[in-house]
């Protein structure tokens, strides 16, 4: 945290920020977990763990918690594989424009936007079927498998690897600067190291330092999508930012509350998984 230079105190506005943020956050938790309790809201009976019960001996909230897991970890493999081919094919590239302009733009693209233009990409009917029709691929769109509400959720992942490519793009070409890893990588061929032993043992240790506990403060972003998912993902299974929206909204008010312990539980997920993230980055950042 960057000091005050006369009295060596916490800069004040990030202590404001500080704050705010975790204040906001801390107040979330105490209200899920008090109406989680049966201690406020509708209906409100008094001190229960009836909702607690319920929820942690529901299949359903299992499902979307792996669900979610699983898309993550899959979503930030592809992502992480996608971002380390460009950057050792196309490094030069990315130096000067267009492409190195070209880059930045996906991250400006908002989650809602992402989610409805890919059903005029991704669904049966939209471009990538016609594609395929207009290829003869397909006799007709409609036999184009549809990646939008599909229940095994590639669409999801294909938005998200769409949009967070860049950002894994940007992170390991500022790494392999940083790290000066093309002259390690030069001086291992140089001992008689192939490109694969120089690949493996140099250039991906090099960078898991420094990229790894970022790729865990992303995988909790991940795990919080909620627009992506709400708008193209399948009914069943949900993901669990989904299915925490859900249970809140139902109009059956009996089920509200184990939606808020739903959102306790996943709160508390995103805490440790951010925590443990911290933990690692003031020692492995990349500076």
């Amino acid at each position: 945290m960057r000091l005050s230079a006369a009295r060596g105190l916490p800069d004040p506005w990030i202590t404001v920020f500080l704050v705010a943020t975790g204040g906001a956050v801390l107040l979330a938790l105490g209200f899920s977990a008090l109406y989680g309790l049966g201690l406020i809201g509708t209906p409100s009976r008094g001190l229960t763990l009836a909702h607690w019960q319920a929820v942690l001996t529901d299949r359903g909230f299992w499902i979307a918690l792996g669900f979610s897991l699983g898309l993550t970890v899959a979503t930030l493999t592809l992502c992480m594989a996608s971002a380390l081919a460009v950057v050792l094919l196309l490094a030069e590239q990315l130096r000067r424009p267009p492409l190195g302009t070209l880059i930045y733009l996906p991250l400006a693209v908002p989650g809602v936007v992402a989610a409805l233009v890919s059903y005029q990409v991704l669904g049966d009917g939209g471009l990538l079927a016609r594609i395929a029709h207009a290829l003869g691929w397909i006799s007709q769109p409609s036999e184009f498998p549809s990646l939008v509400f599909d229940r095994h959720g590639l669409g999801i992942v294909l938005i998200h690897w769409a949009m967070v490519t860049p950002f894994f793009v940007i992170l390991l070409d500022h790494l392999m600067d940083h790290e000066r890893i093309p002259e390690f990588r030069q001086l291992a061929q140089a001992l008689g190291a192939s490109e694969w032993a120089a690949l493996r043992r140099v250039i991906l240790p090099l960078l898991s330092r420094g990229a790894l506990p970022l790729c865990t403060v992303y995988g909790v972003v991940l795990l919080a999508a909620f627009e992506v998912p709400l708008l193209i993902g399948a009914r069943f299974p949900n993901m669990i930012s989904v299915e925490i929206h859900e249970r809140i909204g139902q109009f059956d008010l009996a089920l509200r509350p184990q939606g808020f312990v739903m959102g306790t539980l996943y709160l508390v997920i995103l805490a440790a998984a951010w925590w443990l993230g911290g933990r690692c980055l003031p020692a492995r950042g990349v500076g």
